[in-house]
């Protein structure tokens, strides 16, 4: 992130970004020693002051625009009475880190920050429609529609209850209803590999669906932006590859 302007405060000499952490120390060396290690690992520093953490700092960290900049980090300091609550404990109003040797800080700061960024990728992917490639199976007809129930193993990928479904050249098929196990237990979703008994509401088995047929999960345009900034698993790219191929024939614009 470019640095916008510099900081100085009592003598104090820190690149300052727009964006970034809050640090704290209890002396100018203290605190321009963290800013250059935290430099090193390409980290902005939104503010850099020497003294107790205090309810401004507070308030800057829980201002940052990005989740992994919503931190403090201090060399050799804690709260001021007013605040030091407010960093301790479950309840914490923002995370603080803090330890007399700054390795220790920066130690801690990566491991927060990998925890942070894979929770918020857990939160994101909860909400996204995944990639999914389904295969109706033979003898597997259970119920001919209203909705329809079949077996379909997934052949990659994933499928959850409330997904659309389609045919392997684009054709709406309908939306999953519920998924359940061959022991009965009903699921949210089914994974590579599972065999499930399918409801389908929309197609009747004989004219849109046939067994041995061959369905994709139907990925919001939106959705599929999104994916693309994810850890996919090497079929499940290949898979939302082949969907933004369909789905580009009709619209140069898919996906971007």
């Amino acid at each position: 992130m470019p640095r916008k302007r510099l900081f100085k405060e009592a003598k104090i000499s820190v690149d300052i970004a727009e964006e970034g952490v809050v640090i704290k120390a209890d002396t100018v060396g203290g605190l321009e020693a963290l800013a250059f290690e935290l430099d090193k690992m390409e980290v902005p520093i939104r503010m850099a002051t020497v003294g107790p953490v205090n309810k401004r700092d507070i308030i800057t960290a829980q201002c940052a625009d990005d989740a992994l900049n919503q931190v403090i980090l201090g060399f050799s300091v804690k709260g001021n009475t007013e605040v030091q609550p407010k960093l301790e404990g479950p309840d914490a109003e923002i995370k603080f880190i803090n330890a007399d040797i700054i390795y220790r800080i920066l130690e801690e700061f990566e491991e927060w920050r990998d925890t942070t960024k894979a929770e918020m990728d857990a939160a994101a992917r909860e909400n996204l429609v995944y990639p999914g490639h389904l295969l109706y199976l033979k003898d597997h007809t259970f119920r001919n529609k209203g909705p329809a129930i079949v077996g379909m193993r997934v052949l990659g990928g994933r499928v959850h209850i409330g997904q659309k479904i389609m045919k392997l050249d684009g054709t709406p098929i309908g939306q999953i209803k519920s998924l359940r196990t061959r022991s009965s237990e009903d699921v949210k979703q089914g994974h590579q590999g599972e065999e499930l008994a399918v409801a389908v509401m929309g197609p009747t088995v004989g004219r849109q669906i046939e067994e041995g047929d061959e369905f994709w999960v139907d990925i919001p345009s939106s959705h599929a932006k999104r994916l693309r900034k994810l850890d996919l698993t090497p079929i499940e790219e290949e898979i939302l590859e082949e969907i933004t191929r369909l789905h580009r024939k009709q619209d140069h614009f898919w996906g971007r």
